[in-house]
């Protein structure tokens, strides 16, 4: 079987079914359990400074799927931004909690307490309400 397994091309049809598919699968599971965390400005700031420590690189500080870095992920880092496949605070929650195998998205339990977890979920909730200039700075 040939193919081109580069990082830098877009999947196939098939693959992205596939993998959508598979993935939410794995998220139905944790997807009733609602956020215990206000979005407080407090909890908001706690949240952002995490999210732009762990998340950033990857997600970029604006969420849009591209860190600072210029990398290229296979599969692709996805946008924070996209309401397409909208995802409750639980299914997000368990993601950053135990990452996806085969992917960049790595497990967060033991770098992160569940408590900043949820509040990272905040941020993420409230980054599509950020002007464009907020998204910029650190």
């Amino acid at each position: 079987l040939r193919g081109n397994w580069s990082a830098s091309e877009s999947p196939g049809m098939l693959e992205t079914f596939l993998a959508k598919w598979a993935l939410s699968r794995a998220r139905q599971a944790e997807g009733e359990t609602p956020n215990p965390f206000q979005p407080t400005e407090g909890n908001l700031q706690e949240g952002r400074q995490h999210y732009e420590k762990q998340c950033a690189f990857c997600h970029g500080l604006d969420g849009r799927g591209q860190g600072q870095t210029g990398v290229q992920f296979y599969p692709p880092v996805p946008s924070l931004m996209d309401r397409e496949n909208e995802m409750t605070d639980g299914q997000i929650h368990s993601i950053v909690t135990k990452g996806i195998r085969y992917t960049a998205m790595p497990s967060f339990a033991k770098g992160l307490t569940p408590e900043e977890i949820w509040k990272v979920v905040l941020w993420v909730r409230h980054l599509p309400q950020q002007p464009p200039q907020a998204q910029q700075s650190p």
